[in-house]
């Protein structure tokens, strides 16, 4: 840093925390914690997207019809 910034931050006093300030804005964060509104419960049942489902369905149909044509080429 530049001299001159450097004496110039020295002069300046150290910071102290304003209690009124910290207590009013303490205040209305407590107030608007107060007026939030819970969030609504998710069900089990909607938590479970729908494509979980159809690429487990699709990997089960795929299995089945890789063991069917194994048997099949095994037979002739």
């Amino acid at each position: 840093m530049p001299e001159p910034l450097i004496t110039l931050l020295a002069t300046l006093a150290p910071a102290r925390p304003d209690a009124v300030r910290a207590e009013q804005i303490r205040t209305r964060c407590r107030a608007r914690l107060a007026r939030q509104v819970p969030e609504a419960v998710v069900s089990p049942v909607r938590s479970t997207p729908l494509w979980q489902p159809l690429i487990t369905l699709l990997g089960v149909a795929y299995l089945v019809a890789a063991i069917i044509e194994a048997f099949s080429a095994l037979r002739f």
